[in-house]
């Protein structure tokens, strides 16, 4: 049976218990104490960036990662 992988366009519809379940095999990963205290958050962070576009296009935009208006009108119909 093949998997089905999700792309871009489709984050949104990923589960927020199977992101935070992903976060806590990274935080265990990297040997953190916690993936949250009082002003980190890591998995909100991951959680809003997969499932809130907007926020995704701040966040991006305060890393200098370009947005590809090809790709949002191809998959979000948005220009």
């Amino acid at each position: 049976m093949e998997k089905y992988l999700i792309h871009s366009n489709e984050l949104h519809l990923i589960e927020a218990e199977k992101i935070h379940q992903a976060v806590e095999k990274m935080v265990e990963s990297l040997d953190m104490a916690a993936g949250s205290t009082s002003n980190f958050d890591l998995y909100q962070v991951v959680e809003k960036y997969f499932t809130d576009l907007e926020k995704r296009r701040k966040i991006n935009h305060l890393l200098g990662i370009k947005e590809d208006k090809y790709e949002l009108i191809e998959d979000f119909g948005i220009q």
